[in-house]
């Protein structure tokens, strides 16, 4: 005789920092949907299909059965329970069943990937089953997940949707995909200025929704942004949503990725996007803070590197008045990979594809062209960064390439060899001293050198460091590394000691020499924190490190 038992619905409130990811389309293998295996990636499929239907139309109903999973049974034994015992067989069944099947992983995994597919949902999900107990064996059954409609979207009930405004909303779809047949002509990183721009030109931030305790809904999802109705904006949800569909929906040259993540910024909920880019680094969008009139309009927060901390969990984004510190919520945590998804140290730089015309072979045949794609996409007209010298230890895809080139280029900085730059040497403080003295142009200093053992290559730059109060020759040696607060100090007594607020940062005391340098060196983008709170004052810089300071230095 078979036994039934009915489980109690099992809640879960997810908040309303939703996760958009791939839509119209399977899971890519960098989805968090791909992540999934067995039972857990069974479900999320079944979900993903269905809820897709609902978005197109093509179903209203938003309560959705799980078909039977075989691996959903286990014998009494299993269990821990004994035939005749008398234990609690449903709390065993509850706990054994949560054990196989993470529903918080399948719904953030959905969040994630479906920004789409979901646009009409609530912000509640819940989920039962059944079970049927048969000998010594007992089975989950009529796995019901419901999915409750946002109250603009809903039909008769919560469990249902009106095909009206379904069919209304995807009037939007048509609109986000003309906006990709317009440049699907550009290149990778024109696409994602064009979609970042568009977007902007399309809504606004809506700060009323913001202020308010407005019900979960369209001010949160993509499609007031491509509606075409000036008058309906969005959060900061929307417009990362909006910017993944795009994404989505795009065919890219190179093998470009893009995510939708959540967490906080400065403190306060936010959601933006992060870009896995050709060069295989991930890069941070906040296409909201792009936006007219916020902190990194134009694109000061756009394909942005920054210093990460707290194992890859938290960002700091620093572009002289622009310091934005994001850091993911904890379920972002192997939702896409393994830990957080780590941002660059630098910026994305784009790199145009290389023509090489070959010399004519000598039987006069057709002379070949090659075009050869570079691991990222020319930096930006002005920036002043020429070709990258042919170092073997620099590599093409290395953040620092541009600015050892520049360094080379205007004579601030040459190899170790003729081949080798030794990126990662210790900078030693004769080193960065004849840096700056190079880049200021070689000036020369009256006065005399005391310090013994110099190098006739670093005497002028050190007599100049002197002269302008740089160092204490009594106490100067020439050799010892260069830390952080030497580099920074350094560089802010070249540019003549600018005022500046010193910096919040734990471990630079308010009154220590190089606390004013540091917060200049904050605010002019020459570089960030080690981590949110710290500076690492006393770490030791490569040249590498040194070069690209020089750079955004006198950039």
């Amino acid at each position: 005789m078979k036994k039934r038992w009915t489980a109690a619905l099992l809640a879960l409130m997810l908040t309303a920092a939703l996760l958009p990811g791939t839509a119209h389309a399977a899971p890519t293998d960098r989805s968090a949907g791909s992540r999934l295996t067995g039972t857990d990636l069974a479900v999320y499929q079944t979900l993903r299909t269905e809820a897709a239907k609902i978005a197109n139309g093509t179903r209203t109903g938003t309560t959705i059965r799980i078909p039977k999973q075989s691996a959903l049974s286990w014998s009494l034994e299993e269990l821990g329970i004994k035939e005749g015992s008398g234990e609690d067989v449903l709390k065993k069944l509850e706990d054994k069943f949560n054990q196989s099947v993470h529903m918080n992983a399948i719904f953030y995994a959905l969040l994630a990937d479906c920004p789409y597919e979901l646009y009409w949902i609530d912000s509640q999900f819940t989920w039962g089953y059944s079970s049927v107990r048969q000998g010594g064996w007992v089975s989950i059954e009529d796995l019901t997940v419901y999915l409750q409609a946002a109250p603009s979207y809903r039909g008769s009930d919560s469990s249902t949707v009106s095909a009206a405004r379904v069919s209304e909303a995807k009037k939007a779809t048509d609109n986000a995909k003309a906006i990709v047949a317009k440049y699907k002509d550009r290149s990778d990183y024109e696409k994602l200025i064009a979609y970042r721009e568009e977007i902007c030109r399309l809504t606004s931030y809506d700060v009323d929704t913001y202020e308010s305790d407005a019900p979960y809904g369209d001010p949160w999802q993509l499609v007031y942004v491509f509606d075409g109705d000036p008058d309906t904006n969005v959060v900061c949800e929307g417009y990362a949503k909006a910017f993944k569909y795009l994404c989505d929906l795009s065919d890219f040259t190179g093998d470009v990725t893009c995510y939708t993540v959540s967490g906080t910024m400065g403190g306060g909920g936010h959601m933006w996007n992060v870009v896995r880019m050709g060069d295989g680094r991930n890069y941070l969008v906040d296409v909201t803070n792009c936006d007219s009139g916020m902190i990194g309009a134009d694109d000061k927060l756009f394909l942005a590197g920054g210093t990460s901390g707290d194992s890859g969990r938290t960002c700091v984004v620093s572009k002289g008045q622009c310091r934005a510190v994001y850091t993911y919520r904890e379920s972002q945590q192997e939702l896409f990979t393994d830990g957080y998804l780590v941002i660059s140290e630098e910026d994305y730089v784009d790199r145009p594809p290389v023509t090489i015309t070959v010399a004519p072979p000598s039987d006069g045949a057709e002379v070949p062209t090659i075009t050869v794609e570079p691991p990222s996409t020319t930096p930006p007209e002005g920036t002043g960064i020429g070709s990258a010298p042919a170092f073997t230890d620099v590599a093409a895809d290395a953040y620092y390439v541009d600015y050892v080139a520049w360094a080379v280029e205007q004579g601030i900085t040459n190899g170790t060899t003729k081949t080798t730059f030794s990126p990662g040497q210790d900078c030693t403080q004769a080193q960065i001293l004849t840096f700056l003295w190079r880049a200021a142009r070689r000036p020369e200093a009256e006065g005399q050198l005391t310090i013994p053992e110099v190098a006739e290559a670093y005497r002028a730059a050190i007599l100049w460091a002197d002269s302008m109060g740089m160092i204490d020759q009594a106490e100067f040696d020439p050799n010892q590394a260069c830390t952080r607060a030497d580099a920074v100090q350094y560089i802010w007594c070249a540019f003549e000691r600018p005022s500046a607020q010193a910096s919040a940062f734990t471990d630079v005391p308010s009154d220590a020499p190089y606390a004013q340098a540091v917060g200049w060196a904050l605010e002019r983008g020459v570089t960030t924190g080690d981590t949110e709170v710290t500076f690492n004052p006393g770490g030791i810089c490569s040249r590498a490190q040194i070069a690209a300071f020089l750079y955004r230095a006198y950039h």
